[in-house]
């Protein structure tokens, strides 16, 4: 049967290339020669030559080679044949330069030849179109298109490795991989596709990461994303308490909803020994009741709770304090100003169960009329126990229903009091106060501001607390006078903080005592009294060490007494001249004497 020869012109390549429908395969290329014979026939395969020439034995008498640029006499058809013996037998073909794939077992050469069968005939992904050569289909086998490759630049590859294939290297195109058309064995690699390095403009596709936890791998099965790690999984469990310290309690519950271990940080008992609400819209009992179940859980009570704030919760009812005082036993600092809702019976189960309660501060509880150890809530009580309320901080602040035998039930069974605030009690009078001096002697501070009932005999009961009293404010006591004033300083000279502002009744007569009795006086206001520049002369030579002034709404004080001041009270901070006949000469005085004093003014000349 006779050959029938084909030729494939490529112009944009400069290639020609030849086969015949007979046993041998042969391409050629300018850049590199490719030969290859279907697996059934093929038994040597040969590179002669520096480029160019591939050979094929396949036992037959008939070799075709096919030389750079085609016949050397420029045949039309760029077609050669060679004389059939163009390779006598006795000739040995030269060495492959790669080694000979290992021998193989023999149950795996019927697949193998299964296999070249299928390779022999021309796949169908090889054709000619358009001038283009080479278009391949992914969804075929790796057979003939991988020796037609895409204009792709040849991976770069280690210089130092010495390569058989050096002229081939030369190449634009991938050499060869012989390999490819051999049956191998199952262990060996299956041959990859070169890779193509991206172009200008695309991004290089990241490597997948790889996925070693089971928790990865089921989230990748599922379609779900891992979570991203969070900045404080790399804190330990210490740093992470420390820092939701610094919360307040309704952040530290929010806190408690991110995950699992926030959730069992937020409960941690360090973070708990304050507690702190101050909103009108939280519900006060419900928030209290959860905490503390919260909190007790473990161990029985919350016994690490000292402190708790609740201030302005208006929803607040005695049942919350009631359950303060059974799971909080060792509460030492309570605060519930503004919550209008509290009563004596509150107040009451409170501080029979906190023995240990210290500080209580129930400013604006109009309905607290009294603290009394006895359950019926008398005014004269028969007390539960012989022990007293270790009370040293109360603060009454607009308790305005307080009167003065509900006064003297707390001050008895408080009479470790040191700081007693009365501001506002409207009905407080002399004989409160007489009571306040009677069962508190160790009492320091003392604020009955706008309580205008107390007069100067209030002031000679007071006086008799001596150098103990360090705080005194009887603001707006308009029914004080000199006299009052005078006792004050001459028993109590020890005192620190004197305010009468208001009291109409004051002059330079009382001033002179307090200067002269007083040199450890550190803030002194006596706005709108009867103060002239004499008296702030005789203030400040004898109160060298004073912090604080307000002389506000004295109309008789002018440049003279402030600078007074100015030259004796170096480290004066704070100076109130508001509504005072003071002009610029003795603003300057201030600042330039008294350079850390914030001045207080209402001229909008100062500068």
């Amino acid at each position: 049967m006779g050959q029938n020869y084909g030729r494939l012109n490529d112009p944009e390549r400069k290639t020609n290339s030849s086969f015949s429908h007979d046993s041998d395969i042969s391409l050629s290329t300018h850049s590199a020669d490719f030969s290859l014979t279907p697996p059934r026939s093929r038994k040597a395969v040969s590179f002669q030559g520096t480029l160019g020439v591939a050979t094929v034995h396949d036992g037959s008498s008939c070799c075709e080679d096919v030389s750079e640029g085609g016949c050397e006499d420029g045949d039309s058809e760029g077609v050669c044949e060679a004389p059939p013996a163009c390779h006598p037998a006795t000739d040995p073909p030269p060495p492959p330069p790669f080694s000979p794939p290992p021998p193989r077992p023999q149950a795996m050469e019927g697949r193998a030849a299964a296999a070249a069968t299928k390779l022999g005939r021309m796949s169908p992904s090889v054709y000619v179109g358009g001038g283009t050569l080479g278009r391949v289909s992914p969804g075929h086998d790796l057979g003939y298109h991988t020796l037609v490759t895409r204009q792709t630049p040849t991976p770069t590859r280690d210089r130092t490795t010495p390569s058989p294939w050096s002229d081939v290297r030369a190449s634009p195109f991938p050499a060869l991989d012989l390999s490819a058309l051999s049956s191998c064995p199952r262990s060996s690699p299956r041959p990859q596709l070169p890779q193509v390095p991206p172009q200008q403009g695309q991004t290089t596709p990241q490597p997948q990461p790889q996925l070693e936890t089971t928790d990865q791998l089921l989230a990748t099965y599922k379609g779900k994303r891992l979570a991203r790690s969070s900045p404080f999984d790399k804190l330990s469990d210490e740093l992470v308490v420390r820092i939701l310290s610094f919360l307040p309690t309704n952040a530290v519950c929010q806190c408690a909803r991110v995950c699992r271990r926030w959730y069992v940080l937020a409960w941690d008992p360090r973070l708990w020994a304050t507690i702190t609400l101050t909103s009108d819209a939280i519900h006060a009992d419900r928030a209290i009741k959860q905490i503390t179940r919260l909190l007790a859980r473990d161990s029985g009570g919350c016994v690490h709770v000292e402190k708790v704030i609740l201030n302005s919760c208006s929803r607040l009812t005695d049942r919350g304090l009631s359950l303060i005082g059974r799971r909080c036993p060792e509460l030492r600092h309570l605060e519930i100003k503004g919550c209008v809702n509290v009563t004596n019976i509150g107040i009451f189960e409170l501080v029979t169960q906190c023995v240990n309660l210290d500080h209580l501060d129930v400013t604006g509880c109009h309905q607290i009329t009294c603290i009394h150890l006895t359950q019926q809530g008398n005014v004269e009580p028969e007390p539960m126990h012989s022990r007293q309320l270790y009370l040293q901080y109360l603060d009454m602040t607009d308790c305005y229903a307080l009167e003065d035998q509900g006064l003297k039930v707390i001050v008895k069974n408080c009479p470790q009091l040191l700081h007693l605030y009365l501001r506002r009690c409207i009905n407080i009078t002399d004989a409160g106060v007489k009571h306040m001096a009677s069962y508190c002697l160790m009492l320091r501070e003392v604020s009955v501001s706008d309580c205008v009932q107390i007069t100067d005999f209030g002031m000679y009961e007071l006086a008799k607390l001596g150098p103990n009293l360090r705080y005194l404010s009887v603001a707006k006591c308009d029914q004080i006078s000199d006299a009052g004033i005078k006792q004050i300083a001459r028993h109590c000279y020890k005192l620190r903080y004197l305010n009468v502002r208001g009291c109409e009744a004051v002059s330079d007569d009382s001033m002179e005592m307090v200067a002269r009795s007083c040199p450890r006086l550190r803030a002194l206001d006596i706005g709108k009294c009867d103060v002239t520049d004499n008296g702030m002369k005789l203030i400040s030579e004898h109160c060298p060490n004073l912090k604080k002034l307000s002389v506000k709404s004295c109309d008789m004080i002018t440049d003279r007494g402030v600078q007074y001041i100015a030259y004796y009270c170096r480290g004066l901070q704070q100076l109130n001249i508001q509504d005072c006949q003071v002009t610029i000469d003795g603003y300057r005085t201030v600042k330039k004497h008294c350079r850390r004093c914030i001045i207080e003014h209402t001229n909008p000349g100062f500068f």
